[in-house]
């Protein structure tokens, strides 16, 4: 009786596993160590996914600006809408005194300030809700946010490792995953589907353009790139505008010319065709809901130029929502993790700025341009309504492109995977892990005990005051050991050389993924040995 042969699943598919198994536990941990609703707006949000998957895709909303809109969802749902405020904005109590969330499922009246946001979001999210009740029902809403984040954020970074030249790109962009994206990954709130859309975008579209280049497997990153382009563009406001500006940056470093060959492809105009459909779909809901109406705050009497300088004031103070600003932005990451990605990012930027390719120092000096100024620009025609209200997290979804495109811009230096290269691999990425790590447990000590100055770690263990679920302890380990299983696979992923075929060692071509010839920069992305057999 012949044997039966197994088929092995494409290594794509399985690095894509690797990747997402691996941030969709560091956004589940997220999820379960900050205290129900402890997120900016979060409760807004949960209300509002609750009632999107019954049915209610929009609000009753009211004739003020601000005014918010009422929905209709179970009692514990509409109970969230007062849980943080015993500990919000204030950074010295801790989430002991935050009240148990109910079990009620009766229908009844909530209000929320996002009930004319698109909807696309919430009817995923929201799901959790129809089966579970109580604080079940929220961590898995959470948890469900949580994961639709990491997929798109693994759709990114395999992308990135598909390019030729794909050592610097895959690893730089490890850097735009900071202690922010995973804390509102680990929320219920579109801002981190936002954020992870739009590293898809660029990550997809620049490989498609790599590849129409080498004339290699195109469709596939394609695909993902419209994907997540449809996504991204039904998730928030400005939601459009990033994706606009992903599209053109990864035009800016790979030039026009394979975008002009995508014209001629039948495939290519479906692709585009599709994601035009669903920006006219983002652009009638925003006309017809009038979603920035649900916008709340005072506004103001300034002019143009006083806002601008303002806002352009603010501008380092905006970087730290880029890091890590925990909480209902009442705790500040430690300093040492703000210190460590401001020297990535920034040096990141400054080493873009020299590379001999003049499309990838452009590209970088528009989008640091563009997260520069349109906070400002972005903020003036709404300062009358609301004031000045613009966070940091706001533009993240930017930063995030900004990142990934310094490192595709970085794709022509040569990197050693021995010797120098590895020992500064395996640095950088110790000093990742302690920047996560030191993040993740400053904002449970911030829950657990609060902020007292008089307080030290030691009062975590012997006089909590706050435990999350199955403990602080427990989490804490466990995201420690995702973190390092994390740090070696990305390590071992861009410094191990695989075995290369005569073949392509005298030739100086690689066979890629997919069995095409491709030019030889980089050998092959190896994620772990026990990944290939």
């Amino acid at each position: 009786m012949p044997a039966l042969k197994t088929r092995k699943l494409p290594i794509g598919l399985l690095r894509f596993f690797a990747v997402f198994a691996v941030v969709g536990l560091l956004t589940t941990l997220w999820s379960v160590a900050s205290p129900l609703i402890s997120v900016p707006d979060e409760q807004s949000h949960v209300i509002k996914a609750a009632s999107v998957v019954r049915g209610q895709l929009q609000g009753e909303s009211g004739t003020a600006q601000g005014e918010r809109s009422q929905v209709d969802v179970p009692a514990y749902i509409a109970a969230t809408d007062g849980l943080p405020f015993c500990f919000a904005w204030k950074s010295l109590v801790s989430a002991g005194c935050s009240p148990p969330v109910t079990s009620d499922t009766t229908i009844v009246k909530a209000l929320t300030s996002a009930g004319n946001y698109n909807p696309m979001y919430y009817a995923v999210t929201g799901l959790p809700s129809l089966f579970l009740s109580g604080a079940k029902a929220i961590y898995a809403m959470r948890i469900v946010s949580g994961l639709l984040s990491a997929a798109f954020i693994a759709i990114a970074m395999i992308s990135l490792a598909g390019l030729r030249q794909w050592r610097l790109p895959l690893f730089v962009a490890s850097f735009a995953l900071t202690p922010m994206v995973l804390f509102l990954s680990g929320a219920v709130n579109p801002n981190a589907l936002e954020i992870a859309t739009s590293m898809s975008v660029f990550a997809a579209l620049c490989l498609t353009w790599d590849r129409l280049q080498s004339n290699g497997a195109w469709k596939g990153p394609l695909g993902a790139a419209t994907l997540s382009a449809v996504v991204l563009a039904n998730t928030r406001a400005a939601s459009l505008l990033w994706l606009a500006l992903a599209v053109v940056a990864s035009l800016m470093l790979f030039g026009y010319r394979p975008l002009l060959s995508l014209f001629r492809q039948k495939f290519g105009w479906a692709m585009i065709g599709i994601v035009a459909i669903g920006c006219a779909l983002s652009l009638v809901w925003l006309r017809v809901a009038n979603s920035l109406q649900n916008l709340m705050g005072q506004g103001i009497d300034a002019t143009p130029t006083q806002i601008a300088t303002i806002m352009l004031d603010r501008t380092f103070d905006f970087a730290v929502g880029y890091v890590s600003y925990l909480g209902w932005l009442d705790t500040p990451g430690p300093a040492g993790v703000l210190a460590v990605w401001a020297t990535l990012i920034i040096g990141s930027i400054f080493i873009s700025w020299s590379v001999a390719d003049r499309a990838g120092r452009l590209t970088v000096a528009f989008l640091t341009v563009a997260v520069i100024a349109l906070p400002p620009l972005l903020q003036i025609p709404l300062a009358k309504d609301v004031g000045l209200i613009w966070q940091g997290r706001y533009i993240l979804a930017l930063v995030v492109v900004l990142v990934t495109a310094c490192g595709v811009a970085m794709r022509s230096f040569s990197v050693a995977n021995a010797g120098v290269g590895r020992r500064a691999s395996a640095a950088v990425l110790t000093l990742l892990v302690f920047g996560h790590f030191y993040s993740f447990i400053y904002g449970l000590r911030r829950y657990v005990i609060g902020l007292q100055d008089s307080s030290n770690w030691r009062d975590m263990v012997e006089a909590p005051q706050w435990q999350p679920p199955f403990g602080w302890i427990t989490l804490a380990v466990l995201y420690l050991a995702v973190l390092v299983a994390a740090a070696i696979l990305l390590h071992r992923w861009v410094t191990v050389k695989p075995p290369a075929t005569a073949a392509a060692a005298h030739t100086g071509t690689a066979v890629e993924a997919n069995g095409s010839q491709a030019p030889h920069h980089d050998p092959l992305p190896t994620p772990v040995a026990t990944l290939e057999t």
